[in-house]
C-alpha cells in the first residue's frame, strides 16, 4: 500500500513539473494593413490613426494595424481593386474615385441633389443601403466599415483664372472636380482633371489647373488656399458632395475570431460622430482664413444657385439611364427615393 501511494505520488510531481513547465499558450496575433492617399496629419488621417490604437488596445494587441500614407502602399486610382485583392486589408476610400467599379451606389455622389450637409448624406446613403441589397452587394470583397458625407463642394479658382458665378464663367478652365460633372462642365467649355491629391498642390501652383470643384476642408487641409484668389460657395448643398469611409477585404476580416470582428466593426463606427465634428470646423476655418488673407469670397444667390442646380440635373438622368442598361433595373426608383428623404432634411 505504501509502495503504491508513493507511486502515485511520483505520477503527480511528474504531472505537475511537465505543466509548470509548459507556457501558456500565446493568442494569436493577426496583423493588418491599412492604406490611405494622404498624409497623418489630415483631418482623416488622424481619425484614423486613433481608431488603429484604439483596436490595437481594445484587441489586448491582438491585432496590430500598419498604416500607409500619401499612397505609400496605394495610389487613390487603385485603392479599391488593391483592397479587393488583398494587397491592403483596409483603406481610405472615396465612392466612386476609382471609376468604373460602383454604378448604383453613385446615386449618393450625384452633384445638384441639394443635400445639405454632411450628416444628412450619411444617413440617406445608410437608409439607401438598409433598404436596396443591390448596393451593399456591389462592393464584392471590399465591403464598407464606415462611410459619411463629404463637405459640400464650392469653386476656388486661382489668380491666373477669375471669379466663377455662372457656369459659363468656367469656360477655358482646367479643373479638379467631381468626375460625374465631366460631360456637363465640358458643355460650357471647362475640362475636368483628376488629379491625384498628392498632386494638388504641384497641379495649382504650375497652372495644370486653375480650380478645384471641391469642398474647404481640403483646400485648407492641404495648404492649398494660398494657390487660390477666388472662391464661390454654392449655398449650403454646394455643386454637390462625395461620400469616404474605410473599405475592408472580406476574406481579411473573415479571418479573424469573432469577438475581434465586434470590435472592429463597433470600434469604426464610433469615429463618424468625431469625422463629422471635424469636418464642420475645418470648413469654418477654412472659409475665415481664406477671408483673413484677403481673398474674394462671394456666396450665389438663390437664382445663381439654380443655375448651378440645373446644370447638374442631366446628370441624374444620365445616371439612371446607365444603371438600368447596367441590370439595376430599379434605378429610377432608388433614386426617386433619395430625392424624397433630401427633401425630409430641408
Amino acid at each position: 500500500m505504501k509502495k503504491l501511494v508513493l507511486a502515485l505520488l511520483a505520477v503527480v510531481i511528474v504531472s505537475s513539473l511537465a505543466f509548470i513547465g509548459c507556457p501558456a499558450k500565446e493568442p494569436e496575433v493577426y496583423h493588418l494593413k491599412y492604406s490611405d492617399w494622404g498624409p497623418e496629419f489630415w483631418d482623416i488621417g488622424v481619425r484614423a490613426m486613433e481608431w488603429i490604437a484604439a483596436v490595437e488596445e481594445r484587441t489586448e494587441g491582438r491585432v496590430i494595424i500598419t498604416g500607409y500614407w500619401s499612397e505609400a502602399l496605394l495610389k487613390r486610382l487603385d485603392t479599391y481593386r488593391g483592397v479587393e485583392t488583398g494587397l491592403a486589408d483596409i483603406a481610405l476610400y472615396v465612392l466612386g474615385g476609382n471609376p468604373g467599379i460602383h454604378q448604383i451606389n453613385r446615386v449618393i455622389d450625384l452633384p445638384g441633389t441639394g443635400i445639405p450637409g454632411e450628416r444628412a448624406q450619411m444617413e440617406i446613403y445608410q437608409r439607401l443601403r438598409d433598404k436596396y441589397p443591390e448596393l451593399d452587394e456591389e462592393y464584392g470583397n471590399a465591403f464598407p466599415l464606415r462611410m459619411i458625407g463629404l463637405p459640400a463642394e464650392h469653386i476656388h479658382t486661382t489668380a491666373k483664372f477669375h471669379l466663377v458665378r455662372t457656369p459659363e464663367d468656367l469656360a477655358g478652365i482646367k479643373t479638379y472636380a467631381n468626375p460625374l460633372w465631366t460631360e456637363q462642365l465640358d458643355s460650357v467649355g471647362a475640362a475636368v482633371m483628376d488629379v491625384s491629391p498628392m498632386e494638388w498642390y504641384t497641379s495649382l501652383d504650375t497652372n495644370l489647373i486653375q480650380g478645384m470643384l471641391i469642398h474647404w476642408n481640403a483646400v485648407y487641409d492641404a495648404g492649398l488656399t494660398e494657390l487660390f484668389q477666388y472662391h464661390t460657395v454654392i449655398g449650403a448643398s454646394g455643386s454637390g458632395a462625395q461620400t469616404i469611409g474605410w473599405i475592408m477585404n472580406r476574406d481579411s476580416f473573415d479571418e479573424l475570431p469573432g469577438d475581434i470582428q465586434d470590435i472592429i466593426l463597433e470600434s469604426a463606427l464610433e469615429f463618424n460622430e468625431p469625422s463629422l465634428e471635424d469636418s464642420v470646423n475645418t470648413g469654418i476655418e477654412g472659409r475665415a482664413y481664406a477671408e483673413s488673407i484677403g481673398h474674394e469670397v462671394v456666396d450665389l444667390t438663390p437664382a445663381e444657385i439654380q443655375m448651378w442646380l440645373d446644370l447638374a440635373k442631366p446628370i441624374h438622368e444620365q445616371w439612371i439611364a446607365e444603371s438600368e442598361a447596367a441590370g439595376f433595373a430599379n434605378a429610377r426608383t432608388i433614386y426617386n427615393d433619395m430625392m424624397a428623404m433630401v427633401e425630409e432634411y430641408k
